[in-house]
Order: structure tokens, then sequence, then C-alpha cells
């Protein structure tokens, strides 16, 4: 048995990555159940990005994120289930593009998007982040997924 406390602190992480990734992927099945309509969309493997730009007076702070998502898209909202490194399940965001909230939990607006070609991105600003501007890009989408999101977001209300 090891005498030298820093040594529980490696088995400590990878402990829980393996923890928290169990919680996460249970966490998002009860969402799903939870919170699906019943002509709602799921897209899995979406591969993509996620930047946060944080402006204030005194500082410029950027980080960037390559994640792989699963989507759950809805008549008024989308969940987001992100993957760190493509294989590490991480929170749940909830994107609001209509006035409607009934089967959202905690959302978040979705301030603008844009719809390219073969890739959308999602632009919010989130709550608990103040001067914080959050960008998600969706890469690599088919023409089928690129029209379920014009589909929904075109007619946000």
């Amino acid at each position: 048995m090891p005498t030298d406390p820093f040594v529980y602190f490696f088995y400590a992480i990878p402990a829980f990555f393996v923890v928290s990734g169990i919680f996460f992927f249970i966490q998002k099945d009860k969402i799903i159940e939870k919170y699906k309509q019943p002509d709602a969309v799921i897209l899995k493997n979406i591969n993509g990005t996620m930047s946060t730009v944080i402006k204030s007076s005194l500082s410029y702070n950027k980080s960037f994120q390559w994640c792989s998502f699963e989507i759950l898209m809805n008549q008024n909202s989308m969940f987001l289930f992100r993957r760190n490194f493509y294989i590490i399940p991480r929170g749940c965001i909830n994107l609001r593009f209509k006035s409607d909230v009934k089967n959202t939990r905690n959302p978040t607006v979705l301030r603008e998007f844009k719809i390219n070609a073969s890739s959308v991105e999602l632009i919010y600003y989130p709550d608990y982040m103040i001067n914080a501007k959050r960008t998600i890009s969706l890469n690599g989408l088919n023409e089928e997924q690129i029209l379920l999101f014009q589909k929904a977001l075109n007619k946000q209300t």
C-alpha cells in the first residue's frame, strides 16, 4: 500500500472519468425519455467543435474543444449531449429556439444560427457566464440533417 498521498491522486483521475461518464450516460437516457416529444428526431455521432469567447474590459479568453454530439431535436428546443475527445460523455446543453418552454430543462435561448452546405453553427450566450459567447459548429452533416435543422430553426417565432 503506497504511503505517498499523491499516488492516490493518480488512481482518482481515471476513476473520476469512468464514474462521470457512466453518470452522464444514464442522465442522457433519462432526459431523452422524459423530454422527447412524439415527432422528435435524434441525430447521433455528429462531429463538431465548441468554442467559448469571454470578453471583458481587461481580458479576452478563448477556449476550443473538439466534441462529438448526440442531438435530440424537438419542435421548440434541442438537447445537445456532448462527448469530449469523442468518447467521454459530458453535460447536456438545452437550446430553446421558440418561445414555448414545454419539454425543456434549464433552457438557454439560441440567439443566432448559420446553416451552410454541410455544417450548422449555433450561437448562444450562457446565463452563467457574463460577457461570454459560445459557438457550436456541427460539421460533416448530410443533406437530410441540414434539412432537419432548416425545418426546425427557420420556423422559430
